[in-house]
């Protein structure tokens, strides 16, 4: 459910160098933002209109429903932007396509697809599923690669649109310098729908079938050698994908998936994130609940306070980051006017969290899983039980479990340590190398002392670094 909030990339020491910094910041931030909290009594709609709703981009033509899931409906060369600041020398397009509601509606979403400057030629296909965690259309990947800069923040007309730079943004390039394509899809949708069951696993399985389909890539269609990565939001986004491929989308050649944190408990997510660092995703995982029904909107405003109210209202209109540093440390019981044990046993709300878990399915596509023993949004014994799942489904899993002590955030930190096994794993799966069947389960003591992760973090600030000097990634790759 979080997108980080420092940086992902560098050498190990660099990382959490850096991360420190950010959080350190953020917690001088924070009494700013909370110095003179908002109050509302209004009651219903916490998803006012932001950046980004005027593009006609985005809205299918007349007749999409007609198409089959994955037809590209519209397409535009797009100049993307690392850091929402650095050109990036990659061949780049945004693809509208037509993919499925979550009760089988069609429904339509853009990715960002990018390859190597060069011919086009047949190539690996990496999806990343970035962790944007928002109901807003200017938080969504295709417009925040595309049409932010960092010094929006300083334009308070445009502060309900403010996004920190995108630093997942270094993993994407490093798939770019291996000499992939990599598609970056809006896992939402159009319409912003963040946390409905089943839309995420939708929009990257057709985002996949689009980029496919796309002439200009150069990709051999359903031969494409295909992988799938997410940690956190990307994490939930890329399970559905993995366990929904099978039934779904059976032609595609989907290699394996990375599951980095996938939230599978949000009850206990919600318990285990009160308080903490991360506070301040609660409130938007409570306006993506409030903005699916009617019902639920209404449950949920039955329970909030006037402060309540405010900050979920706040919480749909901004990105994720805004609101994770505005609420540092956030309790729900400064929010609601009945504990939360109360709350979430009423059964609306509970239905509804039931219906965002996982495990309704085993992928058949190889997993590499990773969560963190006291990840405080991701809690371990779900993940365990997830991984149980699969395994007694006949899945081959490669579980690591992070023992990292309790520090400020585990969910932060690992999502850095982390990222260089996970890359190092997908390198051989899109090369061709196939895990082996079963499963296995290892607990580390940081997945930062992974020697195949120590030697692919060099490789994110590489690409990175050659992004910012206008050096084309994977050109001749």
């Amino acid at each position: 459910m979080a997108v980080t909030i420092g940086c992902r990339w560098g050498s190990a020491t660099m990382v959490l160098a850096i991360c420190a910094a950010a959080l350190s910041g953020a917690a001088q931030l924070a009494p700013m933002a909370a110095a003179q909290p908002e109050t509302s009594t209004s009651t219903g709609d916490y998803t006012d209109i932001a950046q980004g709703d005027d593009d006609s981009f985005y809205t299918p033509p007349a007749g999409y429903e007609n198409t089959a899931p994955g037809t590209v409906l519209r397409s535009r060369p797009v100049v993307v932007k690392a850091l929402e600041l650095f050109p990036v020398r990659a061949q780049s397009w945004q693809l509208l396509y037509r993919t499925t509601d979550s009760d089988g509606s069609p429904y339509a979403s853009v990715t960002t697809v990018m390859i190597p400057q060069g011919p086009a030629r047949p190539r690996p296909l990496l999806s990343y599923n970035m962790a944007y965690d928002s109901i807003q259309r200017a938080c969504m990947p295709s417009y925040s690669l595309v049409n932010s800069n960092p010094l929006d923040i300083l334009d308070t007309a445009k502060q309900s649109g403010w996004a920190l730079p995108p630093m997942e943004f270094a993993l994407t390039a490093a798939g770019l310098a291996q000499g992939w394509a990599v598609s970056v899809p809006d896992a939402a949708g159009i319409d912003n729908h963040f946390l409905t069951p089943r839309v995420m696993g939708y929009t990257v399985l057709d985002g996949i079938r689009a980029a496919e389909h796309f002439t200009p890539l150069g990709l051999p269609g359903t031969a494409t050698r295909t992988a799938m990565w997410g940690y956190s939001g990307g994490g939930i986004t890329t399970d559905w994908a993995a366990e929904l491929q099978p039934e779904y989308a059976p032609e595609l050649d989907l290699a394996g998936a990375v599951l980095g944190a996938p939230v599978n408990d949000f009850e206990g997510a919600l318990r285990a994130v009160n308080g903490r660092l991360l506070g301040g995703l609660a409130p938007i995982g409570v306006a993506a609940l409030a903005k699916d029904s009617p019902e639920l909107a209404a449950t949920i405003d039955h329970y909030l306070t006037p402060e309540g109210r405010a900050v979920i209202a706040a919480a749909g209109r901004e990105c994720a980051p805004e609101t994770v540093l505005k609420n540092l440390f956030r309790r729900s019981d400064q929010l609601m006017i009945a504990p939360m044990d109360q709350v979430l046993a009423d059964p609306t709300l509970a239905a509804a969290l039931r219906a965002r878990a996982r495990g309704f399915a085993t992928p058949t596509a190889p997993l590499y899983v990773v969560n963190g023993l006291n990840d405080e949004v991701s809690p371990i014994a779900a993940v365990d039980n997830l991984v149980d799942g699969f395994c007694a489904g006949g899945a081959s899993v490669t579980y690591t479990r992070d023992a990292l002590p309790d520090l400020v955030s585990d969910h932060t930190i690992i999502a850095l340590t982390a990222a260089g096994p996970a890359f190092a794993w997908l390198d051989r799966v899109l090369s061709g190398h196939t895990p082996p069947a079963g499963c296995t389960t290892t607990t580390v003591a940081s997945t930062l002392v992974d020697p195949s992760g120590r030697s692919a973090l060099p490789g994110f600030a590489a690409a990175l670094v050659q992004t910012m000097l206008g050096i084309a990634l994977g050109a001749g790759s």
